[in-house]
């Protein structure tokens, strides 16, 4: 029996009875589906009220701080807290600062649509207040209150309570941070922030939200702040009972999923707030899930029809044509791997199959192509990689030697001079018109200008000494490939060694190589720091130190060094090292000898 008749025979004795199966299947996944969406929505709306609370409670922190940082805030509550609560100071400066920060409060009033009333409270009694309604009346007893003493509880943690029934206004609530000396941490006073729900509401109104659904602010306590849906309230004191009782037991969570509430099967996505205790909740019952799940699926039932249809009928007609010249491409595709791909196959017709062979034909060509291309390219990526970071200077050596041509010319020392001129001199050759190569010369005198800096910035400290044969000077050399090896000797070698330490700079010709070479008498290493300076190793303290220590290394780093020069010259070519513990160190770098510009890849 041929390949057809047997296709056929399956379809009609296995696929056939399976898709039935397979119907109900996706009719099950599709309703799985269309609630997903649901429940994306539902999260979604969730995780983006609460950022955008989080944000807006954030702002409101910010406004209490701006005020607890305050200068005269600060000098005042001092003055207050120094009389020992005999009241307030009369004197000019605190009448001044009282006036100050009485400005303070009002501009912050008057600029923000949601800040009611703001409250500055001694450790017993009223000290400052400025409110926007014509008739206010401030605690008579602060002390007792609840919001008081949790703001003196979290110690420079905000507070946030209500909200409650407050004058001019139909709710509000009020957010309340302890303030502490700027000196010594010590209490100073509270201040309390009232704010109207207008910010609240335009965040939770903003919500799009579906047939019964709604979403809903509750306080930590459990009471209801907000509530909107799209028809009738959902959360009645019933089932703000039930909320309640479901938060105690820690059945809110992120995850949309079914939750029992007086007797219904609700689906809810929750998310309590770490910063205000707030509970924001998607609610939506799940009939209603159901039924706007069905009615989604019906137009893919059809479609799902339609094609398994389309398929059986294609197959009878295809299956003669198609199904052995593609078994043979099958097996030529398996072929195919990054190591073989220039297979073919030879082209017999015109039709559909005859370009799918003539394609594969083209892939195969095109994958050997692009496999020579990656390799090129990530050859030259590397490459490009390795010349940008000999580019960069260390911002922390030249914010540091800025600093010292400051600070000597405020002392009016001759030095500034020489200084300054070392340091343009040094970022004219960095920059070098962009070129990567530049002569043996331009390199030391890089060298010479960078050493003439930390001399002076580090007097007394070390001696130096570079020296160029007139043989090398004007031959070509990859740019900026010294200066990290000094710039190593100094900071891991003289820096870390008491007394003063020399150091000595040379470039000269050996055989038909060029050598430079950087050697001091500090501190030393052994092999095995040796080995990761080239290798770019070290372990993960080790690196962590090195990060936070922001005045060692260049960016650079020799391990890059070495890597610029072998990329451009060959593996036998780089950095090597010679060093002893309390002996000094030696490090050599070596190139090729090359007179001419021209012979260098650019």
């Amino acid at each position: 029996m041929g390949i057809k008749p047997k296709i056929l025979l399956f379809l009609t004795f296995v696929i056939v009875p399976f898709m039935v199966l397979i119907s109900g299947l996706i009719y099950q996944n599709s309703i799985r589906r269309s609630a997903h969406v649901q429940v994306s929505h539902a999260e979604d709306i969730v995780h983006n009220m609460d950022t955008n609370i989080e944000s807006y409670i954030s702002e409101l922190s910010v406004l209490a701080n701006e005020c607890n940082y305050n200068y005269y805030l600060q000098q005042y509550l001092r003055s207050v807290r120094n009389k020992g609560g005999e009241g307030q100071p009369k004197d000019a400066d605190s009448l001044h600062q009282n006036e100050i920060i009485n400005a303070l409060l009002e501009a912050n009033l008057q600029n923000r649509s949601d800040t009611t009333v703001i409250s500055i409270y001694g450790k017993d009694r009223l000290l400052l207040r400025r409110s926007i309604y014509t008739v206010d009346e401030a605690e008579s007893d602060p002390v007792a209150s609840e919001w008081y003493r949790e703001a003196v509880y979290r110690y420079g943690g905000i507070c946030i309570t209500g909200p409650d029934k407050m004058t001019g206004a139909d709710r509000e609530m009020a957010l309340s941070l302890m303030i502490r000396n700027s000196e010594d941490g010590a209490f100073l006073g509270v201040i309390k922030i009232n704010f109207n729900l207008n910010r609240l509401s335009e965040i939770v109104d903003n919500v799009t939200v579906n047939g019964d659904e709604t979403v809903g602010i509750l306080n930590s306590k459990g009471e209801l702040i907000y509530e909107k849906n799209s028809d009738s309230r959902i959360i009645n004191r019933a089932m703000l009972k039930a909320l309640r009782k479901a938060k105690q037991e820690n059945k809110l969570c992120s995850s949309y999923r079914p939750i029992e509430l007086c007797g219904e099967k609700y689906y809810m996505a929750a998310v309590t707030q770490p910063l205000t205790g707030w509970t924001i909740l998607d609610l939506q019952p799940h009939d209603s899930i159901l039924a706007t799940a069905r009615n989604s699926i019906l137009p893919m039932e059809i479609v799902v029809l339609i094609i398994f249809s389309t398929i059986l009928i294609l197959l009878n007609v295809l299956l003669n044509h198609v199904v052995d010249p593609i078994l043979v491409l099958q097996k030529k595709m398996e072929l195919v791997t990054l190591d073989n791909t220039r297979l073919e196959m030879p082209v017999q017709t015109n039709d559909e199959l005859g370009m799918l062979v003539r394609n594969f034909n083209q892939m195969t060509e095109r994958i050997d192509k692009l496999s020579s291309q990656l390799i090129e390219e990530q050859r030259k990526k590397r490459q490009y990689e390795l010349r940008a970071l000999q580019a960069q200077i260390n911002p922390h050596f030249l914010y540091n030697t800025l600093d010292s041509i400051i600070w000597m010319a405020e002392l009016q020392d001759p030095n500034v001079v020489p200084m300054t001129e070392a340091l343009a001199r040094l970022m004219r050759l960095s920059l070098n018109k962009g070129r990567e190569f530049i002569t043996v010369e331009d390199e030391m005198n890089y060298v010479r200008n960078y050493l003439i800096i930390q001399s002076m910035r580090y007097q007394d400290k070390f001696d130096y000494q570079v020296i160029t044969e007139e043989a090398v000077k004007k031959c070509i050399t990859v740019k900026l490939i010294v200066q990290p090896l000094v710039e190593n000797s100094i900071y891991h070698g003289i820096k870390e060694k008491r007394g003063k330490c020399h150091l000595e700079v040379r470039a000269f010709r050996s055989g038909r190589d060029v050598l430079f070479t950087v050697r001091d008498d500090g501190k030393g290493m052994d092999a095995e720091t040796c080995g990761k300076i080239l290798n770019g190793t070290g372990s993960k303290e080790e690196r962590e130190n090195s990060r936070q220590d922001k005045g060692k290394g260049n960016g650079i780093g020799v391990f890059n060094v070495n890597e610029r020069i072998q990329l451009e010259y060959g593996a036998s070519y780089g950095v090597s090292y010679q060093s002893e513990p309390g002996k000094g160190t030696l490090a050599m770098i070596r190139i090729p000898y090359i007179d001419k510009l021209e012979n260098t890849s650019v």
